[in-house]
């Protein structure tokens, strides 16, 4: 407004002096002087709002690079307002990045709280976050905040073929992929697409859920239902197919009927010892058997066993060595289950080691546990065998095995017991020389009552 005045009065003047001018109030040459007199103080007065505007326009230009502070205040009617206005506007644009500032921040703490992985991606398929529960899943990520496209983030063409789909698509997708590196897993992806108002998209939310655990207890609960199925089925087949033929007529030869009867007996006790070690295990595994951890004198433990085994040793001919030191400490166990142990692993032996032969039972201290082990000179493990030795119905010889009566669960037992026990439990063998089966117990710092 003022510099409207300032040209009007600056016109209304010059048109005055040349009016006084053409009609002889004043020589030219004052008109002339006075006419410069206005200009100076017309220029004074447009200098005085250039220099206004261009600090006006530093403060702006300052505001473009991010750089914010607010105008100082003019006592000026037209600039003051101006000043005002953009001063008003600054605060607004801090109190809306402080809020975004803080839901960011929130936003990080709910994607840290959580234990899946997340991923976002922007409308062009590059990733823009990432949150501590993917670099779980993946170890390290080359990501530093900055849009990275997918494939320099995670290298898996599988996965970005995936998820380009769901967000050219628009659509909620999920699927199971596997991943090789850093470690093999099979995980969950569950992808959401972001939209705005008009339905067009923004970007994707990625969610990787770690479903290899479940998806190996489901491997070994099928594997587990169709072995305890075959081990049922045989003996009941066997045992049904001996039943026909007694019945058919070959109950009346007494010599055949009681053999028949007899294998039928065997293969009933053979059902008995599947079952029971059904059972045990899976007490075992569900927590729901009876543990009683007190001090335990594994000496003592091991003159039970020569007694148990003295006529199965004798009748196959096999010698037994104990090379167990007397002052050997006692250890924190039960005593139940320990037998147990030791029943399976010197029965195995016993199954095993060809006549003549020889097993022996060590025990010796290795801080914080007492190693135990039952060694022997029988046909041995091939090394293959040896990683998967422990497993449920996992049999070297299936044949041989079923034919000598084992269920294939005695060892899947005795690992169950001793991680139990929190020891650790181990084979050692060569085919044709022998094996070595182990375990550890910890020392307990209890004196023995």
């Amino acid at each position: 407004m003022r510099m409207k005045l300032g040209l009007l009065l600056l016109f209304f003047f010059n048109w005055v002096v040349f009016f006084l001018t053409k009609e002889g109030v004043i020589t030219l040459l004052d008109g002339l002087l006075v006419l410069a007199i206005g200009y100076a103080i017309f220029s004074a007065f447009i200098n005085k709002i250039n220099k206004k505007l261009e600090l006006l326009n530093k403060f702006t230009a300052s505001w473009r690079e991010g750089k914010y502070s607010k105008i100082s205040y003019y006592n000026d009617h037209e600039i003051g307002k101006i000043v005002d206005n953009l001063n008003y506007l600054l605060e607004q644009l801090e109190n809306c990045k402080k809020t975004v500032k803080e839901e960011e921040n929130r936003l990080r703490a709910i994607l840290a709280g959580i234990n899946a992985g997340v991923m976002v991606l922007d409308r062009e398929g590059r990733v823009i976050l990432v949150n501590k529960g993917l670099e779980k899943l993946f170890g390290k990520l080359n990501f530093t905040g900055e849009p990275k496209p997918l494939l320099e983030v995670i290298r898996n063409y599988e996965l970005e073929k995936f998820l380009a789909e769901s967000l050219a698509n628009l659509k909620e997708m999920s699927r199971e992929i596997e991943f090789l590196l850093p470690n093999s897993k099979t995980i969950l992806i569950h992808a959401t697409p972001l939209k705005d108002e008009q339905d067009q998209k923004v970007g994707l939310v990625v969610v990787f859920d770690d479903i290899t655990e479940e998806r190996k207890l489901e491997k070994m609960r099928s594997e587990f239902i169709a072995n305890v199925s075959h081990e049922l089925r045989t003996p009941l087949t066997s045992i049904k197919g001996f039943l026909e033929t007694l019945l058919d007529g070959a109950l009346e030869d007494k010599t055949i009927a009681k053999h028949f009867l007899q294998i039928m007996n065997s293969e009933t006790e053979r059902l008995t010892r599947l079952i029971d070690d059904l059972l045990s295990l899976s007490k075992i595994e569900a927590k729901k058997v009876d543990f009683a951890p007190k001090p335990l004198n594994i000496n003592d433990l091991v003159q039970k066993m020569k007694l148990l085994f003295k006529s199965r040793l004798e009748e196959k001919g096999l010698s037994f060595v104990s090379t167990v030191p007397d002052d050997l400490p006692p250890v924190l166990a039960d005593g139940d289950m320990i037998s147990q142990v030791l029943i399976n692993l010197l029965d195995n032996a016993i199954k095993y080691t060809p006549t003549g032969g020889k097993i022996e039972l060590l025990a010796k201290v290795k801080e914080p546990f007492v190693e135990i082990a039952v060694k022997d000179t029988g046909i041995g493990i091939p090394e293959e065998s040896q990683k998967r030795i422990f497993e449920r119905f996992y049999r070297v010889d299936k044949a041989r095995s079923r034919e000598l009566g084992g269920t294939g669960l005695g060892l899947a037992i005795v690992k169950h017991i001793i991680d139990l026990h929190n020891g650790k439990v181990w084979v050692e063998s060569k085919v044709g020389e022998g094996s070595t089966f182990g375990f550890s117990l910890p020392i307990t710092q209890q004196k023995e009552d």
